[in-house]
């Protein structure tokens, strides 16, 4: 259930910022919910190799990057979401990192109760 809910929650994300931003494109409303589903099994499968890779610049800049590790997971796996999906397009890099911050920040509050 809760896999849904924030399957849910990242389509409302991604419509909202289709909606929002000139460089998000979505071919029709249900295709959010598309990008939703690759981009969190995207995030399941290659998530952990992205990380891994980060391992050794996080050594190196003494554990500072781990403040923006999600960010750039998520910035790496939205833009290949993009590649994949013919009813998914963003325009421009600063639309990619746009989106990527406010996914970011999404699943950041979506996690938050779980913290206490």
């Amino acid at each position: 259930m809760h896999m849904v809910f924030h399957i849910g929650v990242l389509a409302l994300t991604v419509l909202a910022l289709s909606r929002a931003t000139s460089g998000v494109w979505l071919k029709n409303p249900p295709a959010a919910i598309t990008v939703a589903v690759v981009f969190s099994l995207l995030n399941w499968s290659l998530g952990w190799l992205i990380r891994l890779l980060l391992v050794v610049p996080t050594i190196m800049t003494l554990g500072l990057l781990l403040l923006f590790t999600s960010y750039i997971v998520n910035t790496v796996l939205l833009w290949a979401a993009d590649k994949l999906l013919a009813s998914f397009e963003i325009k421009s890099l600063r639309a990619l990192l746009l989106s990527s911050s406010a996914i970011t920040l999404v699943n950041w509050l979506f996690h938050l109760p779980t913290w206490r």
